[in-house]
């Protein structure tokens, strides 16, 4: 029977922090030998297509389920959607300005900020690998198409007040960085994104593997019927998964897939 493997990008195909913005060779290998052996391999990631950078993008994936869970597509034809309503944009828009932060707001083919020359842009989207010619600052915040936020705050004093604001219209999961969160549509995640995208295929969910590492995983690794966690994951994605691996510059994915013999050696 044939599977459907789900993969993270940060922290699980590359990791920007470390330097790591393309998937390596021997990764590449793998997935590889996964569709040859009639396999589909698919990005479930927090970021939108735009948003993926060319090392990860040039792979030739099945699908993608994008903007954690919110927008999914496969063979380049769309599967889900779920569109950010105009009151939680505005929400956002104006708490941002209040306090001077800066928020993110992702559709396919943009990203819209409030000012991309301000020097915490400028770190953030280099340190991520945001595309410039995708980045948008003049446009009407009632008038754009987006599936998933972030948003970048000062200091611990401005979280209580920004969660405050946004929890009723967003699940709300702090990055590894403490002042970076994902604004994914409350009810929806990388999960949701899955079963809808197996429920397309006319598949089943025992035929379902991910790899993740980090807090927006949580729901995928719970979900999918084998979840296995990157050795560099946060502690509450390695608790619930099924399967902890090493790290993803140890041959983490490779080790696991040789542990439960779904790969040959």
């Amino acid at each position: 029977m044939s599977k459907l493997y789900f993969f993270d990008i940060d922290g699980t195909l590359i990791d920007c922090t470390r330097g790591i913005f393309e998937i390596p060779d021997d990764v590449i290998t793998i997935l590889n030998q996964l569709k040859k052996q009639g396999d589909d391999v698919f990005l479930a990631t927090g970021r939108c297509k735009c948003f993926i950078v060319d090392g990860v993008m040039k792979y030739p994936f099945n699908g993608y389920v994008t903007c954690n869970g919110t927008y999914v597509e496969y063979r380049d034809k769309p599967i889900y959607k779920k569109i950010i309503s105009k009151e939680a944009l505005k929400t956002t828009h104006e708490i941002c300005i209040q306090r001077n932060m800066g928020y993110y707001f992702e559709s396919n083919d943009k990203i819209y900020v409030l000012n991309k020359y301000t020097p915490k842009h400028i770190e953030f989207k280099k340190q991520w690998g945001m595309k410039e010619e995708v980045i948008v600052d003049d446009f009407d915040i009632n008038n754009i198409e987006t599936y998933i936020g972030m948003i970048v705050i000062n200091n611990y004093e401005d979280e209580a007040p920004m969660r405050e604001a946004l929890s009723p219209y967003f699940n709300i999961q702090r990055h590894r960085d403490a002042f970076s969160f994902d604004l994914t549509i409350k009810g929806e995640s990388k999960a949701k994104g899955i079963r809808e995208l197996v429920k397309g295929l006319n598949k089943d969910m025992i035929d379902t593997i991910a790899f993740g590492d980090g807090r927006n995983d949580i729901e995928m690794l719970e979900e999918v019927e084998l979840g296995i966690a990157m050795g560099n994951s946060m502690s509450e994605a390695k608790a619930v998964a099924k399967y902890v691996t090493s790290d993803i510059d140890d041959d983490g994915i490779m080790k696991a897939l040789q542990y439960f013999s779904l790969i040959q050696r």
